[in-house]
C-alpha cells in the first residue's frame, strides 16, 4: 500500500495519523514514511531533521540527492524515513513551473518500492501542487476530521480533489477512509459532525482516535504514541485504525 494522508487545513491531526499509522504498520512489514511536507513535521516525529536541502527529499526532487542517500534507516522497527526540508517549497515552485511537479515525487520513489510492502506520505496541509504530487505517488489516499465542522468539510473537498484528478489522468489513488481524530465523546459538535459525515458517500471509518495529552507528550519525545505509550487508549485506537485502512484498502484497491 501506498498511503497518502491528505487534508485541506492544518490541525486536524494529519500528521500523528500519518506517524502513527507508520510505526504500525512497519510492525507487520517493511515500511517507508515520506514526509512531503515542508514544514518536516513528520521527521520530527521521529527525531528526524535535515541538516540541508541535500540531506532531504527537497534534494531529491531537485535532482542533487540520490533517493537513497536520504533516506534514514530504521528510525523505528522496520521503518525507513525520507524527511522534508523548508526548501521543499521552492522546489515545488520551480518543479511546478516546469511542468514537472506531477509526477515527481512519483518518479522519485520508484526504485524503492520493491524494497517496502507499505508507503506512508504526509502532506501539506492543503490541496496544493505538493499534495497532489504525493496523491500521485500514491494508490491511496486518507484524509483525517476533528469536531470542528470546517475538517468535515475539508474532506468532502479532498474527495473532489482525488476525483478531479482522476478525470485528469493525473491519479489512480481511492480514498480508503475519512477518519476522526482528537474525538471528544463528550462533546455535541463532536458528534454531529460525525453524523452529518456518516450521511454522505464518504467512506467514514469507525475508530475513532481520541483526544489525548499523550499525542503532544509523543512529540516533545520524538516517538510516535504508538511506541512511547503503546498500550494507551489512544495507541490502541491507531492500531485500530491501521486495521480499518488496511481492510479498506484490500476492498477498494485489490478488488
Amino acid at each position: 500500500m501506498r498511503l497518502a494522508v491528505c487534508s485541506s487545513k492544518g490541525g486536524v491531526g494529519k500528521t500523528s495519523t500519518a506517524a502513527n499509522l507508520a510505526a504500525v504498520l512497519a510492525s507487520r512489514g517493511r515500511t517507508l514514511a515520506v514526509d512531503a511536507d515542508p514544514q518536516d513535521s513528520l521527521g520530527r516525529a521521529f527525531g528526524v531533521v535535515a541538516k540541508s536541502a541535500d540531506d532531504s527529499l527537497a534534494g531529491v526532487l531537485s535532482g542533487t540527492t540520490e533517493v537513497r542517500a536520504a533516506v534514514r534507516g530504521e528510525v523505528a522497527p522496520g521503518l525507513d524515513l525520507l524527511p522534508s526540508h523548508a526548501a521543499l517549497e521552492q522546489v515545488g515552485v520551480r518543479l511546478a513551473a516546469e511542468g514537472g511537479l506531477v509526477s515527481s515525487l512519483r518518479r522519485a520513489l520508484r526504485p524503492l518500492l520493491a524494497e517496502y510492502e507499505h508507503v506512508v506520505i504526509d502532506t501539506h496541509g492543503d490541496l496544493g501542487n505538493l499534495t497532489l504530487a504525493a496523491v500521485c505517488a500514491a494508490d491511496a489516499v486518507l484524509t483525517v476530521f476533528t469536531s470542528d465542522p470546517g475538517s468535515a468539510l475539508g474532506a468532502a473537498r479532498v474527495q473532489s480533489f482525488l476525483a478531479q484528478h482522476r478525470d485528469y489522468e493525473n491519479t489512480t489513488a481511492e480514498l480508503v477512509g475519512v477518519a476522526c481524530s482528537l474525538w471528544d465523546k463528550e462533546g455535541k459538535a463532536a458528534r454531529e459532525v460525525v453524523d452529518a459525515l456518516s450521511a454522505t458517500d464518504l467512506p467514514v471509518l469507525t475508530t475513532r482516535v481520541p483526544l489525548s495529552r499523550r499525542v503532544p507528550s509523543a512529540t516533545l519525545a520524538k516517538r510516535p504514541v504508538v511506541l512511547s505509550a503503546p498500550t494507551s487508549t489512544v495507541a490502541e485506537a491507531y492500531r485500530a485504525l491501521c486495521d480499518e485502512v488496511l481492510s479498506s484498502y484490500d476492498t477498494k484497491v485489490n478488488r
